[in-house]
């Protein structure tokens, strides 16, 4: 189990590129907890992370991204969503938008919207910069279990599936994103988590501002 485990650095990040790129789910630390990530290109990949799991398609994952750029060619994104972005990006906000490209795979192909974000987790980010493609995500653990935030808890390690696991000494918060829409052009709060409606419509209350 433990040669899965792989620390941090420029090689490994090479590595895990030429993993995702082969079709493999890689376990990585995020800003909140583990997760397990797949190149959302690949549907093949991308059904491995819900066979680890034992989690339904009805559950939708969050795609990461590495630029706000690289956000809008999958999304539709108004005005309040890019003012959100810009504040919270980096971050663990999870904006859900309407679905722009087809072939981005995250659950049932009947979806018409997908939760976006940019992570700030520094390895992580590397790892999605490096890459260049769009992930597919959800944390690593089976469905309804504890989501770990140490890889020495990280038991989904074990699974068949995944191909390698992300060691890394940068913070892992551990709290889970505020997942927010704006689709019936209102904030709603799907997921409650750090970032508050305050401090959302604090932000949006700034770009009014200016």
């Amino acid at each position: 189990m433990s040669q899965k485990i792989v620390k941090y650095s420029k090689n490994t990040i090479r590595l895990l590129c030429q993993s995702l790129d082969n079709g493999n789910i890689i376990a990585v630390p995020t800003d909140t907890v583990y997760g397990l990530i797949a190149d959302a290109h690949n549907e093949n990949a991308v059904n491995k992370i819900f066979k680890a799991k034992l989690r339904p398609k009805k559950l939708p994952l969050i795609i990461f991204v590495p630029s706000l750029d690289a956000a809008k060619k999958i999304g539709f994104f108004s005005k309040d969503d890019i003012q959100l972005a810009k504040v919270f990006w980096p971050g663990d906000l999870t904006l859900v938008v309407k679905k722009k490209k087809k072939n981005i795979f995250y659950g049932h192909k009947a979806f018409s919207t997908i939760g976006i974000r940019i992570p700030k987790h520094k390895a992580l980010l590397d790892l999605l910069k490096n890459y260049r493609k769009p992930l597919a995500s959800t944390s690593a653990n089976t469905h309804k279990q504890v989501a770990p935030k140490h890889i020495d808890k990280l038991d989904i390690i074990s699974n068949n599936y995944v191909s390698y696991a992300l060691s890394s000494l940068h913070k892992i918060e551990g709290t889970e994103s505020t997942i927010v829409s704006f689709i019936n052009k209102k904030i709603e709060i799907i997921r409650k988590g750090r970032i508050t409606s305050k401090m959302l419509n604090n932000a949006l209350k700034n770009q009014q501002k200016h």
